[in-house]
Order: structure tokens, then sequence, then C-alpha cells
């Protein structure tokens, strides 16, 4: 085993291992972070052409063949499942059959986990479904602290505490600036950088609890909402707020869709999709909450005149709600439209993701190879629900089994007569009723070892994995205001305090 370093906020590498540590370093490692770049190689040309090692990919250019599923619990449990696509027996309906494997599952943290997320490699043009890498999971919960593991060996590495006081809400790795953003409840944003965890900047400028984060899929710009009922926008290169909006109530979620044109957010039993101008694509209500909501275009192929654009929206009674919004009529408003005078455009679901018990508390979307002959791909949607299921959808089931929408309508006129169609799950696994709150799926790299034994783990060459190869998180690109002109910066007021969003129930 290496010996035990540590990282400090201080410190651009890190320090040799020392027989008495520092009591004051915060992040801690059980392996060294990745040696830096040499000096002779121009960033200029790692900008244009970057050159990656000969074991690792520099893109994900494939979709995964195996991807792991991990889960996070209110009883401080964590999760984790291999699953992929082998091939069905002769005579089953389809040709492949969805299969996982339980490969771990431990109390990860003193107290109920939140959030869990896995970095990932950079994507160009396959949209966010296609996420690669896998080489960090971290998870964070009430006990204020991060644990980074390494997922290939299955092990912690590190933790991250003392930056924050408060319960880590919410996790995003942002691979073009080569990046973690870490929401908690003490009103602040912290920014990582993944190749040494250094702490690079605190955002401040909510009032209350940060519920939710999300970054835009080019990786410049995020926004997040809280306690204090405002929507912000942050410019991640110069680390600073650069807009904000008042919302209607505190937000719970708020969820970019693939190519960045428009965003959800979601303040309890309501759910509003914006477009960059700030215009109201729809606007949905129920009696209950809504909990997590993800957009995805499906079939991939852009060519493929039967793709559409859908709205995954996770509810209380415990399914999960498609919607069409490939064809949005946007309300253009201002600060001083009253939206209780409008007729705002709505939805009609056109299939329901069944199996769940209970409330479903969160989502995760992935694109994963098929065992065919000629290569092709799906997108799997995994669920998990305060019934210690966790479920996994094969979309091209939903396209099967969905009516074709038959046009779109205004205000309150439904989008298609035809009957909703439910959809079950294509695998299920069961932690015995563990109430789980979040999850996160992430496809692996497929490396071939060389030198090594089997059942030997990388051990220099996979610490210099896909997260030290984008150095430049602070590059000299800036928000383009235009781009994103709905938003306008204003000042917000105090607000009350308010409970937490849902005590423990048995």
């Amino acid at each position: 085993m290496a010996p035990k370093r540590k990282a400090t906020q201080s410190a651009q590498s890190a320090a040799p291992a020392a027989s008495k540590p520092a009591p004051a370093k915060k992040a801690r490692f059980s392996n060294p972070p990745p040696p830096p770049k040499p000096a002779s190689k121009p960033k200029a040309a790692a900008k244009a052409a970057p050159a990656a090692p000969a074991n690792v990919q520099p893109a994900a250019t494939a979709a995964p063949k195996r991807f792991i599923v991990a889960a996070g619990s209110y009883e401080r449990l964590l999760y984790g499942l291999e699953c992929s696509f082998e091939p069905a027996a002769a005579g089953a309906e389809q040709d492949y059959e969805l299969t996982l494997e339980p490969i771990f599952s431990f109390p990860a943290h003193l107290s109920s986990l939140r959030t869990v997320a896995a970095s990932t490699l950079v994507s160009p043009g396959t949209g966010s479904e296609r996420r690669v890498g896998g080489k960090y999971l971290v998870s964070g919960g009430t006990d204020e602290v991060i644990k980074v593991w390494d997922l290939p060996r299955r092990k912690e590495v590190g933790s991250l505490e003392g930056d924050t006081t408060g319960t880590i809400t919410c996790m995003r790795f942002v691979p073009q600036r080569n990046m973690l953003i870490a929401a908690s409840s003490d009103s602040s944003i912290a920014l990582y950088r993944v190749r040494d965890w250094i702490l690079l900047r605190q955002l401040k400028g909510h009032k209350g609890r940060v519920n939710a984060v999300d970054a835009h899929p080019d990786g410049r710009v995020a926004l997040s909402v809280g306690q204090d009922k405002m929507l912000r926008m942050w410019d991640l290169v110069a680390g600073k707020s650069v807009a904000s909006l008042r919302l209607g109530g505190e937000g719970d979620a708020v969820r970019w869709n693939t190519n960045g044109s428009k965003f959800s957010v979601i303040c309890n039993n309501e759910l509003t999709v914006y477009g960059l101008d700030m215009s109201i694509h729809y606007q949905l209500s129920a009696k209950s909450r809504f909990h997590d909501a993800r957009f995805c275009y499906f079939p991939l192929d852009a060519s493929d005149a039967t793709q559409r654009e859908y709205l995954f929206v996770a509810c209380e009674d415990g399914k999960v709600r498609v919607f069409d919004v490939s064809n949005p009529t946007p309300v253009t408003i201002d600060e001083e439209t009253d939206l209780s005078e409008l007729e705002l455009p709505t939805l009609q679901p056109v299939a329901l993701l069944t199996g769940h018990t209970n409330r479903v508390k969160q989502m995760d979307l992935l694109e994963v190879a098929l065992p065919t002959p000629a290569p092709s791909s799906t997108v799997v949607l995994t669920t998990i629900s305060s019934d210690g299921k966790i479920q996994l959808f094969d979309l091209a089931r939903l396209t099967r089994s969905s009516p074709a929408v038959a046009g779109k309508g205004k205000g309150k006129a439904k989008q298609a007569a035809a009957e909703v169609v439910e959809v079950e799950p294509s695998a299920v696994f069961d932690t015995d009723k563990t109430r789980l709150t979040c999850v996160t799926a992430i496809g692996m790299v497929e490396r071939k070892k060389k030198g090594k034994k089997e059942g030997e783990a990388d051990d220099e060459d996979s610490d210099e994995d896909s997260e030290d190869e984008d150095d430049e998180e602070d590059g000299d690109e800036t928000v383009d205001d235009e781009e994103f002109a709905g938003i306008e910066d204003e000042e917000e007021d105090d607000e009350e305090d308010e409970e937490e969003e849902e005590g423990e129930e048995e």
C-alpha cells in the first residue's frame, strides 16, 4: 500500500509522506495524487490537440459495455451494482437482457448519505447520456464529509472535510474543467480540482441551504437553487455569481437538458421548464411533490425521424412520468409578468415507468452498448426509491410501447389522446427496504492490462486517469451574456428559515 499522503489548500502539489501528518490539512489520501504534467508540454498545443497516455482514452468515443450503479441511503449504506447487457437465451422476446451483480454494500459514512457522483471523461458531441470514466466516486451527506473512492479498485482513497459546515446536499463533476462542484446546507458551493483535490473557490451568494446545482453541458456555467427561493447562475471560469432570478418557492432541484438549450426547476409540487432566454416552455403541477427531473433525446441518432426529446419526472406516488418536450411553445415573461394570469403550456404524460411502491427519490441516465453484431446502443434510466429498490429501464422499451405523439397544443390542450402506456423495469435490485436517497450511473472504460497478472490491480498507471488529462480548468474563455440573456442580476431579500425538506420516516 502506498504511504498515506495529504493535500493542502495552499499547496499546488502533494507534500511528501511524513511520519506525523500535520493536523490542519483536510484532504487525506491513501495513494498519491497523479504527478504534474511535464513543464515542457505547451499548454496551447494541449488545448488544440490534447495527447492522451497510451493506456487512457482521451474521450468517450464509444458507449460503455459495462457500467456501475452506486446508490446511497438514509441508513448510511453505499450500494454498488455492476451491470451490462448480455445476449438473451434462444427464443427470448429480445436479443439481449440486462444483467446486474452486487459488488459492494457497506456503511460509507457516519450518518445518512444525500448525494453521490462519479467522474467522467469528456465526451464531445455525444450528449450528457454518454458518460464514461468512473475513476472516482464521491459521496456526501449529513456528516459534512465528502468521501473519495477509487471505483475500479473499490476502496477509499481520501476525504474532503472542513471546507463546509453543513450537510453536503448535491455534487456534480465537470469534466471540461477537471472540477467537482459540491453544494452544502451552509449556503456555499465548493469547487475542487479533481487532479489533486485542492479547494479552488467557494461560491457564496445564497442565503440558507443550497439544495441543488447542475453544470451546463459545456462546463462554463452552473445553475443552483436553494432555500432562499433564488435561482442563481455561476461563472465557473471566474468563480462568481453572474445572474439571479427569484422563484415562486424554495428550489428543490435544477437540471439542464442534453444540449444545454433548456433546463428544469422543481419547487415542491411545481416543475417549470425554461429556455435560455427565461421563456417558459412548460409548467407542470401536482397534488404531491416532484423529486427529480431528467431530459433525454431518444433514439440517440439525430438523423432518425422518430427521435423525440423526453422529460422524465420522479413523483411522490412511486411512478416516473414521461413527457414529450420536442415541440415547446415558449411564453416570454419579465419581472413584472403575473404568472397567475397566464395560460402557460402544460403537458400530458406519454408513458409511466412503474414498479416502485414509494416515492421515487432520484434518477440517472446512461448510454450503454448492446451485444449486437453491428455497433448499437440504448439509454438506461436508473431510479431509486424509499421502498429500497433500484430499478433500471431500457428506453428502447419506451419507444416500442409508447404511441406516436399526435401533435402539440397550447395552454391546457392535450398533446395526445392516446392511452398512457405503462413500462416495467428491465432489471430490479432490492436492498431489503433500505431508504435510498441518491444514485449515479457511470460507464467503465475497458482497458487491456500490460504485464499484469490476473486479479492484480492497475497501480501507478491507473492513478493517471482521465481527470488529469484536462488541466485547464481556469481557461481564458468567458461566459457569453448574450447566450444566457434571460436571467438578470438582482439583490435578494432575507428569507425566514424553513424546516428541512423531510424527516426520516419508517
